[in-house]
């Protein structure tokens, strides 16, 4: 797109916002608010929209499209917005007028719950398909991948102290111990993990904004191969990285479960269902790396059957 045309579109949004509200605006629908304009935040907003009888009533919008004003315009009105990502969905927060029905996909749990929303927006207008996966899915696919591991490595800052005690409970109930520690600040996440790979059979990464991240993630992967120390990871971007075996939700799936909670609300009473995680999930394993750490992989198929998994 030409330097031109984007300062058309931008011209035009400006205008429309200093006009009266009317037209499109002015009607209640489903707004989808995406992040970015990378690839999985399209296969979301394409797999939801896929999902939506009603999609001409769908409207996208990319975070960085927005003037002024305009987020205010659109949750004032009964409509359904949905942010992709929790950039979009801290903004759509920030700027929140108090009417409208929220529905985030590709939203961490922890980072979910933190979130501040106006107190006068009902609860029961806010929902969210979390990208992580529910605690039991990465330890049965330990179990699954590892049935001679007991002593699972994990590492995170203390925002997910909560999630940590829900793994070491779940763990416990199936005989296998969580060695874990927590961390405060990006340069202890170093010699945190060194002291865990050395006490533990398999590392278990969970969505973590300091302990997992684009600046830190190649780092965690080859220290943990260093230690001769398989990983289970949460995308498919860590099996492709290095993680022996991953559970996860891809975007489209994460879609089209944001298409059927969308299918439960109506502009008159805008409520939503619970905020949930994703019901269909996939697992991939990374067959080059297994070998080279001597790792005997399950055949893929039957592991997707006793996880209850889907193919990609």
């Amino acid at each position: 797109m030409t330097s031109i045309w984007k300062g058309f579109i931008c011209f035009f949004l400006g205008l429309a916002w200093v006009l009266p509200v009317g037209g499109a605006m002015a009607e209640t629908g489903i707004h989808l608010v995406l992040s970015e304009e990378g690839a999985a935040y399209q296969e979301v907003s394409d797999s939801f929209r896929a999902g939506v009888e009603t999609r001409a009533a769908v409207k996208v919008w990319q975070l960085a499209d927005f003037a002024p004003g305009q987020m205010e315009a659109l949750t004032r009105e009964n409509n359904l917005l949905v942010p992709i990502g929790l950039k979009a969905t801290r903004y759509v927060a920030a700027h929140h007028a108090g009417q409208a029905a929220i529905l985030g996909l590709m939203v961490p749990k922890v980072s979910a719950e933190q979130i501040q929303w106006p107190a006068k927006l009902s609860r029961r207008k806010i929902a969210f398909v979390y990208v992580d996966q529910p605690v039991t899915r990465p330890l049965s696919l330990i179990d699954a991948v590892f049935p001679d591991s007991t002593r699972v490595g994990v590492v995170v800052s203390e925002e997910n102290a909560g999630l940590l005690k829900q793994l070491a409970a779940e763990a416990s109930r199936r005989n296998l111990v969580v060695n874990a520690e927590t961390v405060t600040r990006d340069e202890e996440v170093g010699p945190a993990l060194r002291r865990i790979l050395a006490e533990s059979d398999v590392l278990l990464l969970l969505p973590d904004p300091i302990t997992i991240n684009a600046a830190n993630v190649q780092n965690v992967l080859l220290t943990s191969y260093r230690f001769r120390l398989p990983v289970v990871g949460f995308s498919k971007g860590l099996s492709k990285a290095g993680a022996v075996a991953v559970a996860y939700s891809s975007p489209a799936q994460i879609g089209r479960q944001g298409a059927q909670l969308a299918a439960r609300w109506s502009p008159d009473a805008g409520v939503l269902p619970p905020a949930q995680y994703a019901g269909e999930f996939s697992i991939a394993f990374n067959r080059y790396v297994a070998r080279s750490l001597g790792v005997t992989l399950p055949d893929e198929a039957e592991t997707r059957k006793r996880l209850g998994a889907q193919s990609e």
